[in-house]
C-alpha cells in the first residue's frame, strides 16, 4: 500500500471514475483530487502492487478531519483489494491525526461503506449521512 501524489496525469482517469460513481458522477471537478490543491490537508491517490485504488482528500473542518474519497470502479479494482489497501490507509490517517486532531469524519450514502467503516475503525452516524471516528471518549 502506498501513499502517492495525485498529479495532473491522473485526471483522465479520474473523470472516468467520477463519472462512472453513483454517488460522484454529478460532482465533476477532477482537479480537486490532485495534491497540493489549495484547501486540503493532504490528497493522494492509494495505491497498491497493481496500480490505484482510490483517491483521497483530507480537509480540515473545526477539530476534525474529514475523509473523502474517490472509488475505482468495481470493475477496475476488485473489493478485496480496495479492502486491504483501506485498511492499510486508515491506519496510517489515524496513527497520522490522532495526536493533532480530535478524530475524522466521512458522508456517505453506501450502506457497504458505512457499515465497513462502522465495524472496522468505530464510525458512528452524527447526521444525516455523517459518520465520526472520535479519538477520545
Amino acid at each position: 500500500m502506498k501513499l502517492a501524489p495525485s498529479t495532473e496525469q491522473d485526471i483522465e482517469q479520474l473523470s472516468e471514475w467520477i463519472a462512472a460513481d453513483p454517488y460522484h458522477f454529478h460532482q465533476g471537478q477532477p482537479q480537486w483530487w490532485l495534491t497540493g490543491v489549495e484547501g486540503s490537508l493532504l490528497a493522494f491517490c492509494l495505491m497498491d502492487d497493481r496500480g490505484p485504488l482510490s483517491y483521497v482528500r483530507l480537509n480540515a473542518e473545526g477539530e476534525y478531519v474529514r475523509i473523502h474519497t474517490q472509488f475505482a470502479p468495481e470493475s477496475v479494482v476488485s473489493k478485496r483489494r480496495l479492502v486491504v489497501g483501506m485498511i492499510g490507509c486508515m491506519n496510517v490517517l489515524i496513527e497520522l491525526y490522532k495526536p493533532k486532531t480530535k478524530g475524522m469524519i466521512f458522508d456517505s450514502e453506501s450502506p457497504i461503506l458505512i457499515t465497513f467503516m462502522g465495524k472496522r475503525f468505530g464510525f458512528k452516524p452524527v447526521g444525516s449521512n455523517d459518520y465520526r471516528l472520535d479519538f477520545e471518549g
